[in-house]
């Protein structure tokens, strides 16, 4: 017996999610008290913010939020230090950091310290030049300089050689920071960081800017100074940019901010937001589309022209400064791009994907931008990743955390002796070693044990569409700012009809979705969902309803509801309890189902459904496998089910495989199904007398309970078979009476006679010969087969399904698609079996039999050519056998025997080899089926018109 494997593949999936279940009481109480709509009650309790008290604080935020700065252990430290060297008249230099919450907490301290009578100065490093933190080199320069004082702000409590040599220098030095403490305590005058040891400061987790306004405002009580908070407009950009949480007074921090950058006096910001069309802000529009652009100049190299930005006095400086800046960011998204691309290539090459945690590496990357490259590939392959850019003798890299996972915990004991730096917090850090130490960096990273946590979103809410009025809106916008912390709401929408979806981007990874209940409609967008257009098999093109998942974001004066989970299924005419009951009777006896032919698909995907595991289906022969397989497409992509024949395999990994008997037979996967479905099971019945299949249903009877057998269509041979066995009979049944006619163009049709025709629709059994018609009939029909991109199958189903498209090119097998459109229906050549006919027969369809004698013969040789017989086959061997140059036998392939293509001649030569090995190939085993299913197909597709029409009559279950 073989085992198929599922292959293993990180793709990025849709999130599991699950529905919160918060205090029923305490919801109700927060929503009465403060006038709230249920909803935005049960997002505040969600939150932790479960009392009056609580909510209280958290909506109505103001300055009494604030905490006393002087509750820092070195608050008072720090403020006599800096007075006494106002008094001595000594520089101060203040030294930042190249990103927004570096930039923003220098200008907040800078324009302070000046404004009350500081000498200062201003340092901000160079990223790719000097790279993070303070570094020795410069410390002596600041000597030559004359700096009396140094203040580190969103840096320096690494830096502990740095500031030891200060400090032997001389200088006095205050440390504010909001990094994670990675070793020794630098032995600064004052150290202002909440996240020191033994800190007793209430709130841990301001930004670098945050700790800069609390010293800020410690001075500013010592001063009387009155107008602090004209300082939070920087506070928020640096507060959201840097992701820390958005609560205690973090919020209030970014709400009053958030007010005064949208009446800001500073010139170049103002030019900016003018810049981004931005007026009505939200801490989303901070993250986006201010802090990237001011980041760039940073990420680049220098960030200078961030610093001047916000500094600026000279309104005739503006425009270019902000073009400066947006120019850097388009740098920096295409660099950004390309180092992507090339790490994911590195990754997919040497299966890099498969480590705990994905260390890559490229020579000379932009180092500027390789943070952002890591949280990409974190999120594309939902594990930590570190990206590393390599130079002549040193790594420096960038590690972006995933789902939760603490990365600083990854580091401790001797490897930290393998690092020239590091430093950063639970969800990110920056590195640099020497190019030596690279590999047992890499080896070490292998062997991290992480712990594990089920991702999984927590919903806050389900709500109807009818939910979404203007209070719904006013609460939410109440809610913000939301950022880490306090993240937008997930809401739950369930059963909506599934009306669009169009999928763009480079790789089609985007998706925009229409959903519509009743009258109310919904847009939803979605980016980096690359599993919807790879994958369908849980999307299903028909009318569809579906649950979504969705992030609720305010913008503008309205809101935006944002992809995160999308849960759909097919809307099914076989109610789940029934099916449910069949497999339950199917589990304890041999079960044979007979159900209309119209309903049969939909019967099967409500089996997978019920089942919830795998599903094979077997039919008898390639032609009623494909019958099965073109019809489920219908439903899904292209890729949705697999299929495996005696010679091919497609989608073994898939949740749904259609089998022939005899791709069944070779492999026997009788363990990797949780159900198999025996399709038309009086094709097997009647052909009882083949080896093959005999063999298939001496094997039934092994596996009790595996199986359950399905009929469409009535046989006497099957009746007999039921008569003499212990099968239970189940009728399916829907009572219509499917009309339908036959016309007789056998032979004598010429599409030149449609040229007038208002409404039809071509069937053909293969696709090649559809661009032909196309171009006869003027172009003026719309396309559908099987394998077509799942935008368009799901607009060309949408057009005919909705009765839009008058004229229609199919190929067969369509589950009844053609029948939705009004006007006859042209069967325009000779099918593989009589199924691509009963699929036609529904809804008073009128279908023109269009084949000819011709297209009989024609389908007969390529079987023929498909299925060679033995004898074919031994003479072609035996022609052959002294060949041994593979390029020789394909030109004798081609130029003797006809076979052309490279599959028919890669066919052909495997077929040969397994001949001269002693076997049967299972191939001729499967053409021996094919082709007298074929010639029995004949006989009734060429009877007269009134025994055609008695045959379909008499044996189609209705």
């Amino acid at each position: 017996m073989v085992k198929l494997l599922k292959k293993k593949r990180r793709l990025r999936r849709m999130k599991k999610w699950e529905l919160s279940h918060p205090d029923e009481h305490a919801v109700k109480r927060i929503s009465q008290r403060f006038d709230l709509s249920e909803i935005a009650a049960r997002v505040l309790v969600n939150r932790g913010i479960d009392t009056e008290e609580a909510a209280r604080s958290f909506l109505f935020t103001d300055e009494t939020c604030q905490h006393d700065p002087f509750l820092f252990k070195d608050m008072e430290k720090a403020v006599e230090t800096l007075l006494q060297v106002r008094s001595e008249g000594q520089l101060v230099l203040i030294h930042g950091d190249y990103d927004v919450d570096g930039i923003t907490s220098a200008v907040v301290l800078k324009e302070f310290l000046e404004e009350n009578g500081w000498k200062v100065d201003v340092y901000i490093p160079h990223r790719i030049e000097e790279g993070y933190g303070v570094q020795k080199e410069n410390v002596l320069s600041f000597k030559e300089m004359g700096v009396s004082c140094l203040v580190t702000v969103d840096c320096g409590i690494t830096a502990v050689e740095s500031i030891d040599l200060a400090k032997r220098l001389g200088m006095r030095v205050i440390v504010t920071d909001h990094h994670e403490v990675n070793g020794d305590i630098p032995p600064a005058d004052a150290v202002v960081n909440p996240k020191v040891p033994g800190e007793d400061y209430p709130f841990r987790d301001l930004a670098g800017v945050g700790v800069t306004y609390k010293l800020v405002q410690a001075l500013a009580q010592v001063l009387k100074y009155p107008d602090v908070e004209k300082y939070l407009e920087l506070v928020a950009l640096g507060t959201v940019a840097d992701m820390v949480s958005l609560l205690d007074e973090n919020r209030y921090f970014v709400k009053k901010g958030i007010e005064l950058l949208m009446k800001t006096e500073r010139l170049g910001l103002k030019k900016l937001l003018e810049k981004l069309g931005l007026k009505k802000l939200t801490s989303h529009d901070i993250s986006y589309k201010i802090a990237p652009r001011l980041n760039a100049a940073g990420r680049m190299g220098s960030a200078t022209d961030a610093f001047v930005l916000l500094t600026m006095k000279d309104p005739a400086r503006t425009e270019g400064v902000v073009e400066r800046l947006m120019e850097l960011n388009n740098e920096r998204r295409r660099i950004e791009r390309q180092i992507y691309k090339e790490a994911v290539e590195k990754i997919e090459a040497n299966d890099l994907w498969k480590d705990p945690i994905i260390v890559v590496a490229g020579e000379n990357w932009h180092v500027g931008v390789i943070g952002i490259v890591a949280a990409k590939l974190a999120n594309r392959y939902e594990k930590p990743v570190a990206v590393v850019s390599l130079s002549d003798e040193y790594a420096k890299g960038s590690i972006r955390s995933y789902n939760g996972y603490d990365i600083m915990n990854a580091f401790s004991g001797d490897v930290l002796e393998i690092f020239d730096e590091i430093g950063g917090h639970s969800s990110a850090a920056g590195f640099s070693l020497r190019k030596e130490h690279l590999e047992s960096f890499k080896e070490y990273m292998k062997n991290v044990a992480l712990e594990m946590k089920d991702e999984k979103v927590m919903v806050d809410a389900e709500v109807s569409l009818n939910d979404v009025d203007e209070r719904f809106i006013e609460d939410i916008q109440l809610l913000m700012p939301f950022g880490q912390g306090n993240p937008e709401p997930v809401l739950l929408f369930s059963n909506l009809l599934i009306e669009k979806i169009h999928f763009f981007g480079e790789d089609n990874s985007n998706v925009f979705l229409h959903l519509k209940d009743g009258e109310r409609k919904l847009e939803v967008i979605g980016y980096n969902f690359k599993s919807l257009s790879n994958s369908f098999s849980a999307l299903p093109v028909a009318p569809t309803r579906g649950s979504v998942v969705v992030n609720l974001r305010p913008m503008g004066d309205g809101l935006s509801y944002y992809l995160v989970s999308l849960d759909v299924k097919p809307i099914f005419r076989v109610k789940s309890k029934e099916v449910s009951s069949l497999l339950k009777k199917a589990k304890e006896k041999k079960l044979l189902v007979r159900i209309p032919y119209p309903s049969r698909t939909k019967f099967l995907l409500s089996v997978k459904e019920e089942t919830g595991g795998r599903l094979g289906i077997i039919s008898l022969t390639n032609a009623s496998a494909q019958n099965v397989s073109g019809c489920l497409a219908r439903y899904s992509s292209s890729n949705a089910s697999g299929y495996v024949n005696s010679v091919f395999t497609r989608g073994l990994e898939n949740d749904i495989v259609v089998f022939t008997l005899v791709g069944f037979l070779k492999h026997l996967p009788l363990n990797d199904f949780d159900m198999f479905i025996v399709n038309e099971f009086q094709d097997f019945v009647s052909y009882s007398h083949n080896s093959q299949v005999q063999e298939f249903l001496n094997l039934l009877e092994k596996y009790p309970g595996k199986f359950l057998f399905v009929s469409s269509m009535k046989n006497p041979a099957l009746e007999d078979f039921l008569r003499n066995s212990e099968y239970e009979v189940v009728d399916l049944k829907t009572n219509e009476l499917e009309e339908f006619l036959f016309s007789d163009q056998r032979g004598r049709f010429d599409l030149e006679t449609l040229a007038g025709s208002s409404g039809f629709s071509i069937v053909v059994s293969e696709k090649r010969l559809i661009p032909n018609i196309y171009k006869k009939l003027g172009k003026k029909a719309v396309v559908y087969y099987a394998g077509m991109d799942l935008e368009k199958k799901l607009k060309v189903v949408g057009l005919i399904e909705s009765g839009s498209a008058r004229k229609a090119i199919l190929t067969s097998n369509t589950d009844g698609l053609p029948t939705h459109i009004r006007g006859d229906i042209i069967f325009y050549d000779f099918p593989f079996s009589i199924y691509e006919i009963v699929d036609l027969l529904r809804r008073r369809a009128v279908i023109n039999l269009c084949y000819s004698s011709q297209d009989m013969k024609r389908r007969r040789a390529e079987l023929e050519r498909l299925f060679p017989s033995p004898d074919k086959l031994e003479e072609i061997a035996c022609a052959t056998e002294k060949t041994k140059d593979r390029t020789e036998l394909e030109k004798i392939l081609e130029s003797d025997y006809g076979i052309k293509g490279n599959v028919l001649k890669d066919l052909y030569m495997d077929l040969i080899e397994e001949l001269r090995s002693g076997k049967t190939p299972w191939r001729v085993l499967e053409g021996d089926l094919e082709k007298r299913v074929f010639e029995d197909t004949v006989s009734v597709l060429t009877e007269d018109l009134k025994d055609l029409y008695s045959f379909f009559r008499d044996r189609v279950i209705r």
